[in-house]
């Protein structure tokens, strides 16, 4: 089991040293549309401009997934491997994955691969993916793998902090009628994960500790994190993200804190200053 690979859609924001360090990579990209230009979530999207146009634009920003075809070749490349998207409740990522390796099992007799819905996005597929690497050194076998971080994936808690939600409204994410109301009131709205969907936790009001209230959101789920790992992925906000990783380290007792910086997809609905973390 040591070989298989970890194939991460790209909204699953890897870094190049933890793609090194957990035999993963961002396999499958996105396509994202602003103001009709479609952009490639791949390595080789410039960030900077990237935002500039997002900023720019004043109308519909939207993004697709590829065909099944672009997944069932990287499970051919990589020999198998599992395979961790976005929650199949806000993209058809996780179906075209399942379709792919499909499509690969055809190809090749005996190939061996599971597809992982992590009911999360961005540092959540991290963390999924830090889960499986961590089971397959453990030495467990392919059933218990997937069996084990089936069920981290339910216990998992996801929490986006945002200064504007006009993106996720515009697509859906979250109700119009709540988001016009964090509009009107001036409000920053902490989002939960509910099973694969999000909805609103909290509201914040104002910007004075804003790392201890989101640090209160993680006590309130009473969920055991000793040695644990937090994922944390901000957009243009690396001075919050610090803030969180060492009130975190003091609070609580999780065993790794990292941080990361959101990539196209994230970032395309996240928007600027936007946080998210995971454990």
């Amino acid at each position: 089991m040591q070989h298989m690979k970890i194939l991460g859609d790209s909204a699953c924001d890897l870094t190049k040293e933890l793609e090194a360090e957990l035999g993963a990579e961002r396999a499958v990209p996105f396509l994202l549309d602003i103001d009709n230009e479609t952009f490639v979530d791949d390595d080789k999207l410039s960030m900077p401009d990237f935002m500039a146009k997002m900023k720019a634009c004043a109308g519909k920003m939207s993004s697709a997934c590829p065909s099944p075809a672009q997944w069932m070749d990287s499970f051919l490349k990589a020999g198998g491997g599992f395979a961790v998207t976005i929650s199949s409740k806000l993209s058809g990522m996780h179906q075209a994955a399942k379709i792919g390796l499909e499509m690969a099992k055809g190809e090749v007799a005996g190939l061996i691969g599971h597809v992982f819905d992590s009911k999360s996005a961005s540092c959540g597929e991290v963390l999924v993916a830090l889960k499986i690497r961590q089971f397959i050194e453990s030495g467990l076998a392919f059933d218990a793998i997937v069996h084990r971080v089936e069920n981290f994936i339910e216990e998992m808690k996801t929490f986006v902090l945002l200064e504007d939600v006009s993106n996720i409204v515009k697509n859906g994410r979250v109700g119009k009628i709540k988001g016009a109301l964090v509009h009107a009131l001036g409000i920053r709205p902490v989002l939960c994960e509910k099973d694969g969907e999000l909805d609103i936790f909290c509201n914040f009001r104002g910007s004075s500790n804003i790392a201890g209230k989101l640090l209160d959101c993680i006590e309130q789920c009473k969920r055991k994190i000793k040695g644990e790992e937090l994922v944390i992925s901000h957009c243009n906000n690396l001075s919050l993200a610090e803030d969180l990783r060492d009130k975190a380290a003091k609070r609580f007792d999780f065993g790794r804190i990292l941080i990361l910086e959101t990539k196209g997809l994230s970032s395309l609905y996240a928007c600027d200053k936007g946080i998210i973390l995971c454990f």
